[in-house]
């Protein structure tokens, strides 16, 4: 009779034994993916999309904005694409002479932005994606470029802005030369 109550006791034993080893199993596995394989892991950063209001229309005309009179600003010659005041690359201009590292200028400003990138081409419709942001920028630094690892030649420089639900907007593109 103790022989089968022995028997019994280490048949328990041995469960919770083996549920203890699964149990320390778990835990070790879940360490090693927060330690190791998530920190790898790029992050991701959300952008805030704005909340429509239902009750005030976006697009309502005051009487001052039927009087005013339009403004028009120009465009570099030879840009391509381009919307004066919202979506512009200023520096380098359009067929300029570029070496070394560059500091690209320009202007974005849409409404619902969400991110920008700014690519090249040798003229095929390969484009190589220099770098990217999401802030807007008024006529200043998108950013730089380092040419002096590119064959010598033309290019095409292109300014691609997204909205904050992934539309594409029109590119910006203008031509620039490189030189050693």
């Amino acid at each position: 009779m103790f022989g089968l109550e022995k028997e019994l006791a280490f048949n328990k034993v041995r469960a919770a034994g083996t549920i203890l080893i699964i149990f320390s199993m778990l835990l070790i596995s879940q360490f090693c993916v927060v330690s190791f394989i998530f920190p790898v892991l790029p992050s991701v950063d959300f952008l805030a999309t704005p909340t429509l209001d239902l009750l005030n229309p976006p697009n309502t005309l005051s009487p001052e904005d039927l009087t005013a009179q339009p403004t028009r600003e120009i465009l570099p010659e030879g840009s391509f694409g381009c919307t004066a005041g919202k979506i512009v690359i200023t520096s380098p201009a359009p067929g300029e002479i570029v070496s070394g590292k560059i500091t690209i200028v320009g202007t974005i400003n849409v409404e619902n932005y969400g991110f920008y990138k700014y690519e090249y081409s040798k003229g095929d419709d390969i484009w190589v994606t220099i770098a990217a942001g999401d802030k807007i920028i008024i006529n200043g630094d998108l950013g730089n470029w380092d040419v002096s690892q590119l064959v010598p030649g033309s290019y095409q420089l292109r300014l691609l802005v997204t909205d904050n639900v992934g539309n594409a907007l029109p590119t910006c593109s203008i031509p620039v030369m490189v030189v050693e």
